[in-house]
């Protein structure tokens, strides 16, 4: 089976290949990253600084960093993905536009999957592969469609999260559902704290899926309830006061230096600590605001260059 697998080009998408190739060593895989940034992160500051942690910091400074240097941490890079599970790897603006779409059937993928893909398949790359196109979604569908439901979950102060797995139709998330899984909501964590996870949950039913595929099972899917169905855009700042006052933090920037940590190699982490602990780590954030991403990961590339 030739599995087209699509996911993000941000720490999260690098975090899913680490977690699912290993597991699709028996299938022929080809994998796109999409690079796309929204308006609106540029307008609210807890956007703009999820940007900075989730893209720039990882992307522009500390992969290029592990890669120069040919290193491996517990996680690979997207570039050590590719060299050690032997797969092709590449960006994507488009997703319909003719060039992919030719690309797309010239390599004929019996099936597609989508994880934090945050491009919309229109019908022309529908169409392509026999089996679809599938999708894990971080957040229990109907009642979680759209943009940040893992935050939009906590907003509601629910005690569980969801991720569902679904098939793709000319909706976005309104596709029949395979499996949802759910784990219990910690909000100490943050909501950082908690998308790897529900990826992680996505990606076991993604594998029950291609189990019962591979062994000739049709797959069950359940039709949404279109009364259920709920769509979030974008948080904006009041959706960010409301999460704060209920004393859960976008961020948990333990959470996210112990991430950053998985892609270096121990003995060098031991000497990077000291930047990349979590208290730089937040001052660092904090400081994009009024010195600019490009000074910020400017002063923290000549701190790290010395140490990798």
């Amino acid at each position: 089976m030739k599995i087209l697998f699509c996911t993000k080009n941000d720490i999260f998408g690098a975090v899913i290949l680490n977690k699912i190739l290993p597991q699709l060593k028996d299938y022929e895989v080809k994998v796109l990253l999409s690079d796309k940034t929204r308006a609106e992160e540029n307008s609210v500051p807890e956007l703009v600084e999820e940007k900075f942690l989730e893209r720039d910091f990882p992307l522009s400074l500390i992969f290029p960093l592990v890669d120069a240097q040919n290193l491996t941490g517990e996680l690979l890079t997207f570039a050590g993905c590719a060299k050690k599970f032997n797969v092709d790897i590449s960006t994507i603006l488009n997703i319909n536009h003719a060039e992919s779409e030719k690309m797309i059937r010239d390599w004929a993928p019996d099936i597609i999957i989508s994880a934090r893909f945050s491009l919309i398949f229109k019908s022309n790359i529908e169409k392509i592969p026999p089996l679809g196109i599938f999708n894990i979604h971080p957040g229990a569908l109907p009642g979680y469609a759209g943009l940040c439901a893992p935050l939009r979950g906590m907003l509601q102060g629910d005690k569980q999260l969801g991720c569902t797995l679904h098939q793709v139709d000319d909706g976005i998330d309104t596709g029949p559902i395979y499996a949802v899984g759910y784990l219990t909501a910690q909000p100490e964590k943050s909501v950082f704290g908690h998308i790897a996870q529900l990826y992680e949950l996505g990606l076991v039913n993604l594998m029950k899926l291609l189990g019962d595929i591979s062994e000739g099972r049709k797959p069950e899917l359940q039709v949404q309830d279109p009364a259920a169905f709920r769509y979030f855009r974008l948080p904006d700042a009041t959706a960010f006061a409301e999460l704060r006052a209920r004393g859960v933090e976008p961020v948990s920037y333990e959470v996210y230096g112990d991430l950053i940590k998985q892609f270096i190699p121990a003995d060098i982490y031991s000497s990077a600590e000291s930047v990349l602990n979590s208290k730089k780590l937040e001052h660092a954030t904090a400081s994009i605001h009024a010195k600019g991403t490009a000074e910020v990961l400017a002063g923290n590339r000549v701190a790290l260059e010395s140490i990798f």
